[in-house]
């Protein structure tokens, strides 16, 4: 039977750890601050702020929701965005998406874009100060899965510690589908990290992305058909789905013993019930990765403030 990971206890161990750090900034007069851009009214958009304010709230920083109504304009947009970079009070800026279907990829990127790098707690320019939330959450998943597991003996000739907190980097990730930056993003830091790593997407079926440098992986962001993926689901030691399908990882493309890491959202890509005698393992959609990524993104945001 797997083991659930709950993602609200351990976002709210690292809450306890970030309110001591923002005690000692708030002696020197800093109070972290983070700027949430939301365009339009996505009604997710708008939960998902909601949820970063109140654990905002809860650990003492502070979170100012700019709206813009969807016709507004980009050099509006662009014009408060370089507002709040000159802004000493505001340690960080993002921008919520998706954005509504009257922007373009280009308008997307040349928003983020206008983030300074060093505001850019999200992670989503390209030379980011900062690792993007979604990819510390899943780094901190597999972290924590290892408390869990058995302890491998070669893992450890091979100079990784015992302790538990170190994932053999000998093992196999298969990532099913993406979401933008997101998707890419985890894939180049696992890849960096020496770990072997399969991207699955919908225009190229059972093609492997092992040969490829982690910086030539094209995200394709839609969701895949069992048909196209299932053989590689089924050899991943960690399975990491982020299509936003709901329901489309299944006991049929889960390894006996996997590590299953659900990224899907608002709902999950995973059932989880009908994989729990087969994982060894899961994140779920709800309650897994996300109030871990929220916290991950406040950490972003006091590391922002200290600098």
């Amino acid at each position: 039977m797997a083991i659930i990971f709950d993602g609200k206890s351990f976002a709210k161990e690292k809450e306890v750890k970030l309110i001591e750090e923002i005690k000692r900034l708030s002696e020197k007069g800093i109070k972290p601050k983070l700027v949430s851009i939301l365009i339009g009214d996505n009604p997710a958009s708008i939960l998902y702020i909601n949820l970063k304010k109140k654990a905002a709230e809860r650990i003492g920083c502070a979170l100012e929701v700019v709206y813009f109504p969807q016709d507004t304009s980009m050099i509006r947009i662009i014009e408060v965005i370089n507002e709040m970079n000159t802004n000493q009070s505001v340690h960080g800026i993002m921008v919520q998406l998706p954005l509504p279907r009257n922007f373009s990829k280009e308008d997307r990127d040349e928003i983020i874009n206008a983030i300074a790098k060093e505001k850019d707690v999200d992670g989503l320019r390209e030379d980011s100060s900062f690792l993007t939330p979604t990819v510390k959450a899943v780094l901190e998943v597999i972290k924590e899965a290892t408390l869990y597991l058995p302890f491998q003996p070669e893992a450890h000739a091979n100079g990784l510690s015992s302790s538990g907190r170190d994932r053999p980097l000998d093992e196999k990730v298969v990532i099913i589908g993406a979401k933008g930056f997101e998707g890419k993003k985890i894939f180049k830091v696992l890849k960096e990290m020496g770990y072997e790593v399969e991207g699955v997407d919908r225009k190229t079926p059972y093609r492997s992305y092992l040969a490829l440098p982690a910086q030539s992986y094209a995200v394709d962001g839609g969701a895949p058909s069992r048909g196209d993926f299932t053989g590689q689901a089924k050899n991943a030691d960690i399975l990491i789905s982020a299509t936003g399908s709901p329901g489309i990882i299944g006991k049929d493309e889960v390894k006996e013993g996997a590590v299953v890491i659900d990224v899907g959202s608002p709902k999950g890509d995973v059932k989880t019930e009908e994989i729990m005698k087969k994982a060894s393992f899961i994140s779920p959609v709800p309650g897994g990765l996300g109030p871990v990524t929220i916290s991950c993104l406040l950490e972003n945001l006091v590391e922002a403030a200290r600098r």
